[in-house]
């Protein structure tokens, strides 16, 4: 209880004192909202907010034109921001495969298009954040489409492969021991110069003649701009890992308890991926007694 609390104090004041509206954020077939701002970035290349914007706004302009208006506007979009910034590329991506899919998944060239799209996205999650790739994910369903068993395979083994894999990258990235309501893990919203210097907060280091003091404001900003890199990567994995994984677990289990069963290679790819023992015994007890 202290600790959500806390959790929250700690989200007002680093938010500036509010916390993103996630009513207005595009929709994600795995239950996790994607903030509609753009202001994430994966590098300083980063395009203005306004320009990522206007193309998600182009995107939903786009809901009443023909079908193809959009195919062609979404793989402009993907080709132009791969060249701009990767978090950016990847919230657009979020967008495209959301209005695509508003044209309805029981239709086969819609769901067809969405999973391109998704997966074209995750070819490149290394290069932008957890969060977005844990959303892309949700478009592999664990429903089976294809009445072929040979088409079923080889489409189950992808998706739980696209699962694992991003469950695989938050085990990796997730540090346990980071305790985001420490004080001394918290990043300032402004960061003082020396007092010798008699100067305000957020004043740049060119103001400062003395070189030590000069030396010392710098060194203070390095360590700030390190804590906030670190929450921004530390906190999505702490508020959306656990309702990930259970996702994770629930879609993994149903993939692979409808036949023709496959529990060898269930096994196989847990243990390829997956660090958590628990989790992976429980995914297979389910599998077992669902195979028998």
């Amino acid at each position: 209880m202290f600790k959500t609390i806390s959790l929250t104090l700690f989200c007002l004041a680093f938010f500036g004192g509010h916390i993103p509206d996630l009513r207005a954020v595009t929709r994600s077939v795995d239950g996790f909202p994607c903030n509609a701002n753009c202001q994430r970035t994966a590098h300083p290349a980063a395009a203005p907010v306004g320009d990522c914007q206007a193309d998600i706004d182009r995107l939903i302009a786009l809901r009443s034109h023909p079908w193809d208006e959009l195919l062609a506007l979404a793989n402009q979009l993907e080709i132009k921001w791969r060249r701009i910034n990767w978090d950016q590329y990847a919230q657009i991506m979020i967008y495209v495969c959301s209005e695509i899919a508003n044209h309805g998944l029981n239709d086969v060239r819609v769901r067809t298009e969405t999973k391109h799209f998704a997966a074209v996205a995750l070819s490149h999650s290394r290069m932008f954040k957890w969060e977005y790739q844990s959303s892309l994910v949700g478009w592999f369903s664990d429903q089976r489409w294809s009445p072929n068993d040979s088409d079923w395979l080889r489409e189950r083994r992808e998706n739980a492969v696209l699962w694992l894999q991003t469950w695989q990258r938050l085990e990796k990235e997730f540090d346990p021991t980071f305790d985001i309501n420490d004080r001394k893990n918290r990043p300032l919203m402004r960061v003082f110069p020396p007092d010798d210097t008699h100067l305000p907060a957020g004043s740049p280091p060119s103001a400062i003649k003395d070189p030590k003091l000069r030396a010392q404001y710098e060194a203070a900003l390095e360590l700030n701009k390190r804590k906030s890199e670190r929450v921004d990567q530390q906190f999505p994995l702490l508020a959306h890992g656990p309702a990930f994984k259970a996702r994770a677990e629930h879609v993994l289990i149903s993939l692979y308890s409808q036949p023709p069963f496959k529990n060898a290679e269930l096994k196989r790819f847990l243990e390829a991926y997956v660090h958590d023992d628990s989790a992976r015994q429980r995914i297979l007890d389910q599998v077992q007694k669902a195979s028998n």
